[in-house]
């Protein structure tokens, strides 16, 4: 079972994040580079991961009307912690409101469970990325609980989307 997020559920997903904040262009190439870094941290790539980076880099950009191209790739992609550490901190400065950094996160987590595993090097990424968007904890984890919820199936059986809570 892999993870669907079509218009609904991103909009769900955006509403429990950014609410009614704006945001800008250079915020969505933004978080487009970190969800990359998060697709990429435990450097597999894995067709899960990359199919829920594409859909919602895709959804996201039209939000912005942007077009998806327009967001630099990952290059090269750290492959350590002080390079994924340094990466992070060149990026977030550019997220200037709670909202964007809420969705950050939020995406990032989306991706990283995409393929149903939590590795180690992941949710060290998910807590250095949390720690430098300055979410405090508790948003974090009820960020991550009502991505989750809206991702997850439904109680009647609806299969097309699973995730793993943190």
């Amino acid at each position: 079972m892999t993870i669907v997020i079509d218009d609904p559920k991103f909009q769900q997903i955006l509403e429990v994040t950014l609410g009614d904040q704006p945001i800008s262009p250079l915020e969505i190439r933004t978080i487009g580079q970190l969800v990359q870094l998060a697709a990429s941290t435990d450097l597999d790539d894995d067709p899960a991961e990359w199919a829920v980076l594409r859909t919602v880099m895709a959804r996201l950009c039209a939000r912005g009307e942007i077009a998806p191209d327009s967001v630099p790739l990952l290059s090269p992609v750290p492959s350590d912690d002080e390079e994924r550490a340094a990466r992070i901190a060149r990026l977030v400065p550019r997220l200037t409101t709670t909202g964007a950094r809420d969705l950050a996160f939020a995406l990032a987590y989306l991706v990283i469970v995409a393929d149903l595993e939590l590795a180690p090097v992941e949710s060290a990424l998910l807590e250095r990325l949390q720690g430098a968007l300055t979410i405090p904890r508790e948003r974090a984890g009820d960020v991550v609980a009502a991505v989750a919820q809206i991702v997850t199936p439904d109680e009647a059986g609806d299969a097309s989307a699973v995730a793993t809570p943190c």
